[in-house]
């Protein structure tokens, strides 16, 4: 495609996010436009970035409406009607449309804001748990060193997952999906028990109760796993592929308990989780996070667990610097 056809894409993606704003900013606008617009904004991630574009050009437009309306104004001093659903404008029209939806709803940009849900974050500390109750019913435990941002809209329930680990306990809303994205995929359910662990670029989800569906954008619409109780997914950002394994349903929930549990896992994995917990950094050389190990970690007192693990997988505990390393 050449540069051109690029970015005859790009304005005629823009056309169309302006005219889904124009669209719902009417006084005609139902729910059913606001159900069909959600449809159109998880079709796609190209979708939603092009409307959160035309959404901030609005809500600046609205910022400065005094000073652009007299420059729109018809010389003739006629007024136009506003049509509430008009076709997608030509890019000379751009503003003077946004402008137009500012005269309609100039508040339109809360008034999406609210249809989200207002944005929560919610974080922990090295060594922190927290329980998060939602207003939905639904119940999050963060672990140590985790970042997490909620939104619960009026169609939609949403998590944005940064570097985190977390067990999730949503309430059933048919009408509402829960939907985090992690990493470069997205969870969907709508209610079950789940546990996401994201670390660097690895992400793994493990569900004790329902059914969860992960999709991952770059690849298309279509799922590229639905798990069910005792089903993990395992994902490096980036590749295409997906890793499918059994486990038991209680085994990524053990962090909550005190405990953690290994199924033959890269000891670069355990120490990642490990940091979660404790605030004494634990470094891995290379060739000893390549070395896989299974068991059960009492997440207790760290030098303890530090001279166990040692000694079963015969490496050398180096403690310089603040920090440990193991060799």
């Amino acid at each position: 495609m050449s540069p051109r056809d690029d970015q005859s894409a790009t304005d005629a993606l823009r056309d169309e996010a302006l005219a889904w704003l124009v669209r719902v900013q009417s006084d005609a606008a139902t729910g059913e436009d606001w159900s069909a617009l959600t449809d159109w904004l998880e079709a796609s991630e190209q979708h939603q970035a092009a409307f959160e574009a035309v959404e901030a050009l609005a809500a600046e437009v609205s910022d400065q409406a005094a000073q652009i309306a007299p420059r729109l104004a018809p010389s003739t001093g006629e007024v136009l009607a506003f049509r509430p659903r008009p076709a997608a404008p030509r890019r000379g029209g751009v503003i003077a449309a946004l402008a137009a939806a500012a005269a309609v709803l100039v508040v339109s940009p809360l008034a999406w804001r609210a249809y989200q849900g207002p944005a929560t974050t919610y974080e922990t500390g090295v060594g922190q748990t927290r329980e998060i109750a939602l207003a939905d019913g639904s119940h999050i435990r963060l672990n140590g060193g985790s970042r997490l941002t909620v939104r619960l809209g009026w169609r939609a329930r949403r998590v944005e997952m940064a570097q985190a680990e977390a067990t999730f306990d949503v309430a059933k809303d048919p009408s509402r999906p829960f939907l985090i994205s992690v990493g470069d995929q997205q969870v969907r359910v709508v209610g079950t028990e789940f546990n996401i662990r994201h670390d660097g670029k690895t992400v793994v989800v493990s569900v004790r109760r329902g059914v969860v569906v992960v999709r991952q954008p770059a690849l298309g619409p279509a799922p590229v796993a639905r798990l069910t109780v005792g089903q993990a997914l395992r994902h490096v950002e980036g590749t295409r592929a997906s890793q499918l394994s059994t486990v038991a349903p209680d085994a990524a929930f053990a962090w909550t308990e005190g405990r953690l549990v290994c199924e033959d896992q890269p000891l670069s994995e355990i120490v990642a989780a490990l940091n979660r917990r404790y605030p004494t950094p634990i470094r891995v050389s290379e060739a000893a996070g390549r070395r896989r190990f299974s068991g059960v970690l009492d997440l207790g007192d760290q030098g303890l667990l530090v001279d166990r693990l040692s000694r079963y997988m015969s490496l050398s505990v180096h403690r310089t610097g603040g920090e440990i390393t193991l060799r």
